[in-house]
């Protein structure tokens, strides 16, 4: 049997693994962008900062030092982490819809899907963890009603 509705379970399972995503991936993207934002301007500012030297001035680029600083420090440090923790978690949304295809046939990517989230979990800290428990309760409870209609009274 074919599955040709989309739940509202499904749905909110599909965006909470795509915020799940962007949580791991946006930081490091921010963070890369503004490391080299800082080492343009930092080229820019050579000759006046050069000039002001000589003029007594001190300048420096606290600022952009003060935002970079602001952020979470190890993000860049474990890119394998972050890229697995996401790889992870696009493998458990594609298992959750191709369970949701075939709700009584797909039995292997049902019970896979919430492996993989979990897995991501862990890879991903207990920040990502908060975010994808949601996630991860639709996928344990689509185990016991495949069809992922948990709004209907019919059992």
């Amino acid at each position: 049997m074919k599955n040709n509705s989309v739940t509202p379970a499904l749905v909110f399972l599909i965006a909470d693994i795509a915020v799940g995503v962007a949580f791991i991936l946006l930081p490091p993207l921010v963070i890369s962008f503004l490391l080299l934002l800082k080492d343009i301007f930092g080229v820019l500012v050579l000759p006046f900062t050069f000039l002001f030297g000589l003029a007594g001035w001190s300048s420096d680029m606290s600022s952009l030092d003060s935002v970079m600083g602001g952020l979470t420090p190890n993000v860049t440090h474990h890119p394998f982490q972050a890229i697995s923790a996401a790889g992870l978690l696009a493998v458990s949304g594609l298992c959750s819809v191709l369970a949701y295809a075939a709700p009584y046939g797909a039995r292997v990517e049902r019970g896979l899907a919430p492996v993989f989230t979990a897995l991501a979990m862990v890879l991903g800290g207990l920040e990502l963890s908060f975010i994808l428990l949601p996630g991860l309760i639709i996928q344990l409870y689509a185990l016991r009603r495949p069809e992922m209609d948990f709004l209907s009274r019919k059992k």
